[in-house]
Parts: structure tokens; C-alpha cells; sequence
């Protein structure tokens, strides 16, 4: 073999490199709500409310389109999405045992409320807009928006996880720990995984509260 063809040789073999979701920094979030809220390509307002939901939870948008109705827990006010879902990142027979909690805001509410209004009996909250092989809001539907508003290559709801993570350290001094548990994070460690249980309800009660208000009032 010639020189760099030994694919045994690990000095020939290139690194793979990370390729990270396109994302924006804080100054750029007030235009992109206003441009949200706006809807100035006249999209679906199914699709304007999944992504509005989309900023307030953070939620992957595989899960946030396979919401249904009966996994709103009115009386608690949290949305408990099954560990099976898809979009969770939960591995089968491992850990897709364990439900993703969402504390709700009033702000959600209020995208409830709205979605609401467009059901016509279906289960999920977020419906097709047309015909599809999803029998939900196909889960491209929110970076679709984003595309159409002039985000191409420049944001997708996944690195709208970054910014919430940052500017919830930054910004609202939150501890890292309560916002990756309310991305939906489970312990990456052994000794964790076996022994930490631990929701901490309140605590990511009290953050969506301040994010949510924290975006109503940038918007």
C-alpha cells in the first residue's frame, strides 16, 4: 500500500468534525420575535404557534409536533410527554421509561388556547396543514418557518436550544442544571443514572416563568 492508503495508519485518519446547528446570539433575538409574531410571509398560524412554543420550551421539534392534548396535566399545569416519544432522544429498553416534564406558563397557556381553536377533534395539538405522512404537524414545519422568515442558514429551532441555554445562564443566572434537566437531558453518568431521580419541578417552574416573560418582553 502507498502512503495514506493503510486505513490501519490512524495518523492518515482525519478527524471527524462537529458540525453544530446554526444559531444566532442575543441582540439578533428581538427581530427574529418580532418577525415570529409578525408573520410576514402569512404562514400557517399552526406553524407560527408550534415555533412560538418552540422558543418558550425548547423542545426538539420531533417531540414538540407529537404533543397530544391528554399529555396536559390541567390541574398540575405541566405537560408530561411520554419517554417513547420520538424526538426525546430516549434510548428503547434503556430509559424511554422516563416522561419529559414541561411546567406550563401562562404564556403557553395562551398557545394552548389558541391551537385549540383549530382542532377539529384531532389528538395532537399541532395537526397537519395539508396531507402527510405525519398525522401531526410535520416535525420540518417550524424550520420551515424560520426559512421563509430569512433564517436559512442562519438559525433551526435545534440551536434555538443554544440560546436558551446561554442567555439562561446569562441572563437569568439559572444553575446549568435546571435548564439541560428542562431540555430533556437524563444523568450521563453512571453512579447518576442509577441514583439521581430528581425532577426539579419548581425550580424549572420558576425558569420557564422568567424565560417566558423574558421573551415576551424582548419581543
Amino acid at each position: 500500500m502507498g502512503d495514506g492508503q493503510n486505513p490501519a495508519n490512524r495518523k492518515k485518519i482525519r478527524k471527524h468534525k462537529v458540525n453544530h446547528h446554526p444559531t444566532i446570539s442575543w441582540e439578533e433575538v428581538p427581530r427574529v420575535l418580532e418577525k415570529v409574531s409578525l408573520n410576514p410571509c402569512n404562514s400557517h398560524p399552526i406553524a407560527q404557534l408550534a415555533t412560538k412554543l418552540t422558543f418558550m420550551t425548547f423542545l426538539r421539534s420531533g417531540a414538540l409536533t407529537r404533543l397530544e392534548w391528554e399529555m396536559i396535566d390541567e390541574k398540575r399545569k405541566i405537560l408530561i410527554i411520554d419517554g417513547k416519544t420520538s424526538g426525546l432522544k430516549r434510548k428503547k429498553d434503556c430509559n424511554d421509561h422516563i416522561p419529559h416534564h414541561v411546567p406550563i406558563t401562562p404564556h403557553m397557556e395562551k398557545i394552548f388556547a389558541r391551537a385549540k381553536r383549530f382542532n377539529q377533534g384531532e389528538k395532537y395539538i399541532f395537526p397537519p396543514l395539508r396531507e402527510s405522512r405525519f398525522p401531526h404537524l410535520d416535525p420540518s414545519e417550524p424550520n420551515n418557518f424560520l426559512r421563509t422568515l430569512g433564517y436559512h442558514g442562519k438559525l433551526v429551532s435545534h440551536g434555538w436550544r443554544s440560546v436558551a441555554l446561554t442567555n439562561g445562564i446569562d441572563l437569568l443566572k439559572t444553575p446549568k442544571e435546571v435548564i439541560k434537566k428542562q431540555m430533556g437531558h437524563l444523568p450521563d453518568n453512571k453512579v447518576d443514572q442509577a441514583y439521581d431521580k430528581s425532577l426539579m419541578l419548581e425550580e424549572r417552574r420558576i425558569f420557564l416563568n422568567k424565560w417566558c416573560d423574558l421573551l415576551s418582553q424582548t419581543d
